[in-house]
């Protein structure tokens, strides 16, 4: 049983914003921060962790996330990106919606395991193993809920590279959520629980500031 408390839940919650902010970033040909992109990729492996620091054991890689998330929750409207937010309301909706469907867990599962036997041949981040990652989610998660529908450049979402990153940090984005549901995370917390949360993600904002 994973430890349930509040920095679990910021971790989790920075990687579902480090998610969405470099589909935002790849799918208008803009480039993302490689170090992050491999660390929601080994998220996405960790299948059976005993702490949030087994599925990301590189926190200073979720920093932009983090802080992406403190300019979401601090309440001024001029710092927030309504297409992150769009981005990972799509994705925590996908991932309750997964929780409950036992075929698609099912299916995702048999997925990763057939990924973690190519991994014996492949590099984590090479276009083989991402168009894995790409139709696992295609196949497991597209089908049992609304589409995201990413917004971008035309020309650059149109390329195959650039369209199984995207749907790669989806998957990715969706780990994250379910580890968040896993560590004690519910919506109605957005709600009631706000100011805790904003204030807990200021402090980790600080501590990886520290360390960076």
């Amino acid at each position: 049983m994973m430890e349930k408390s509040q920095r679990a839940q910021t971790i989790a919650l920075a990687a579902i914003c480090q998610a969405a902010i470099m589909i935002q970033q790849i799918s208008k040909g803009q480039t993302c921060d490689g170090g992050s992109f491999e660390c929601l990729l080994k998220g996405i492996m960790v299948t059976n962790p005993s702490t949030v620091f087994d599925v990301y054991q590189s926190l200073a890689d979720l920093s932009e996330g983090n802080g992406a998330m403190v300019q979401q929750l601090s309440g001024n409207s001029t710092t927030k990106d309504v297409e992150v937010t769009r981005y990972v309301a799509g994705i925590m909706s996908l991932s309750k919606k997964l929780l409950k469907n036992t075929r698609a867990l099912n299916k995702l599962k048999s997925g990763l395991d057939d990924i973690e036997r190519r991994l014996e041949h492949f590099e984590l981040t090479s276009s083989s193993i991402l168009q894995n990652f790409a139709d696992n989610y295609s196949e497991a998660i597209s089908p049992i809920g609304q589409k995201i529908q990413v917004i971008g450049n035309p020309d650059v979402l149109r390329q195959p590279e650039v369209q199984a990153k995207v749907r790669s940090l989806l998957l990715a984005g969706i780990r994250a959520a379910i580890l968040w549901r896993q560590m004690g995370g519910k919506r109605r917390q957005f709600l009631f629980n706000r100011n805790q949360i904003l204030q807990d993600a200021i402090l980790f904002n600080k501590e990886l500031t520290s360390i960076s």
